[in-house]
């Protein structure tokens, strides 16, 4: 029985380093992503988006096709929407928490890395009242492996795991993301 006892936790032990391996280089890439998100960069987070979500979102865009073939109007106009959309709004912090999953999907040929974000947000409303939240999220950086390209990113705090499921059909039954949530918080704090 002992025998058995220490088998099993040399596999879980074995299982949980294999289960890390991606989580430091996916942590990394995610810190790139937390200065693009605090000035606003619209343009360099469209272009490290998970590729099927950038090709949604783009064409959700008026004229935003030519975002991704290199057009510099289209550009011009995703960074007029970031001037316009950020005016007023400072992303004070950005914060990038441990891998809560690691996930081996699409045949092993990609890996996915849930990582919890926090943000804090200072705005003021249209009656000129400052105020400050907190949102909590869910980032998840997806790697291809047959092609060892780079690290790409999906917001998924408004998606639960069925939602991820639907892009990534052999993701486990369990899987582990992070709360989401969403508080004001006093301002000066």
């Amino acid at each position: 029985m002992i025998k058995s006892l220490l088998a099993g936790m040399m596999v879980a032990a074995v299982c949980a380093v294999q289960a890390g391996e991606y989580g430091d280089s996916a942590v990394r890439a995610a810190r790139e992503l937390s200065g693009a998100v605090k000035t606003g960069d619209m343009m360099w987070m469209i272009e490290k988006m998970y590729p099927p979500m950038k090709k949604q979102l783009v064409a959700s865009f008026p004229g935003g096709g030519g975002l991704l073939h290199g057009d510099h109007e289209g550009k011009d106009a995703g960074r007029r929407r970031r001037d316009e959309g950020t005016r007023g709004m400072v992303v004070e912090t950005y914060e990038i928490g441990q891998p809560a999953a690691e996930h081996l999907v699409k045949g092993g040929g990609e890996v996915l890395v849930v990582l919890p974000t926090r943000m804090v947000i200072s705005m003021k409303r249209p009656d000129g009242v400052p105020v400050k939240v907190e949102n909590t999220g869910v980032l998840v950086l997806v790697k291809d492996l047959k092609d060892k390209g780079p690290w790409t990113f999906i917001d998924a705090s408004r998606m639960n795991a069925n939602g991820l499921r639907s892009m990534f059909y052999d993701l486990p039954e369990k899987v582990n993301l992070p709360p989401v949530s969403s508080r004001q918080l006093p301002v000066g704090q």
